[in-house]
């Protein structure tokens, strides 16, 4: 009997079937993370500003004082009193803000944002966070002051 029916390994063949199917693999994941990255850069922004939001609104309730965070729509810029020190920062490349008229922070303003007050209520209104492509939006509940980010909507 011969050696070699005890040796184990791999043919060949399975070598060259393997490097195949991770070449195809390859091959195709550039596109697919390109045409994923803009609706990932979108929701990490979003959830960023929600997540500031939530701060204000707990720092309005906590400190007993009024919190505003202020957004510039045709420059994509947005600032708060405390956070950053009231430094003015941008949106990423490609991203773009929009609101309901409802979201003015005072009827004679107009200037765009919203304001969370001692007793946990806010202003209330909806910032839309846009990429040509999808939407989404964040509510404000005047009430409550609950914040809430609303998943994607297909823009045409």
């Amino acid at each position: 009997m011969s050696e070699r029916g005890n040796q184990t390994g791999f043919t060949l063949i399975e070598l060259l079937l393997v490097l195949t199917i991770t070449g195809l693999l390859l091959a195709f994941t550039p596109a697919l993370m390109q045409k994923a990255f803009p609706v990932l850069k979108l929701k990490a922004a979003a959830r960023d500003l929600v997540q500031e939001m939530r701060f204000l609104q707990n720092a309005a309730v906590i400190n007993g004082i009024r919190a505003e965070i202020r957004f510039d729509l045709e420059q994509g810029q947005y600032r708060s009193d405390l956070v950053n020190d009231g430094q003015v920062r941008a949106l990423p490349d490609g991203l773009n803000f929009s609101m309901q008229a409802d979201s003015l922070l005072a009827p004679d303003s107009s200037a765009s944002g919203f304001v969370f007050y001692p007793d946990g209520s806010a202003s209330g209104g909806q910032l839309f966070m846009d990429n040509q492509r999808q939407r989404l939006a964040i509510h404000v509940d005047w009430l409550t002051g609950k914040i809430q980010l609303n998943e994607t909507q297909e823009l045409h």
